[in-house]
C-alpha cells in the first residue's frame, strides 16, 4: 500500500506529470539542437530549462519521480539522463485497481 501512495504522491504535482509527458516521446518535445538518446534519456537541465524552473527545483521533481520508480537515471560525467519506465506505469495501474 505504500508503495501506490509514493506513487500517487509523486503524480500530484503539475509539473512531474508535465516531465512525464515530455518523456513519453522526447524527440517531439525536446529540440534537435538538444542532446536526445534514446539509450540514454532526456539531461536535467533541458528538464528544467523546459518546465522554466532552475536546475535545483527540477533535480528534486526529477529525485522524487526516480525514487517512485518512474524514472531511470544514468549519470554521464556531471550530468544525468532520465528516461521513462513505462512498465511502472502499468504495474500502478494494476495496484490502483487492486483497491
Amino acid at each position: 500500500m505504500s508503495e501506490v501512495v509514493e506513487k500517487a504522491n509523486a503524480l500530484s504535482n503539475s509539473n512531474r506529470v508535465q516531465i512525464l509527458a515530455w518523456l513519453k516521446n522526447p524527440e517531439s518535445h525536446f529540440g534537435p539542437d538538444q542532446r536526445i538518446d534514446s539509450a540514454e534519456g532526456v539531461c536535467g537541465l533541458y528538464i528544467a530549462e523546459k518546465l522554466g524552473v532552475s536546475p535545483a527545483t527540477a533535480s528534486a521533481h526529477l529525485k522524487i519521480l526516480t525514487q517512485a520508480g518512474f524514472l531511470r537515471p544514468l549519470r554521464i560525467g556531471k550530468f544525468t539522463y532520465f528516461q521513462r519506465i513505462e512498465g511502472a506505469f502499468t504495474e500502478f495501474a494494476r495496484n490502483i485497481e487492486l483497491l
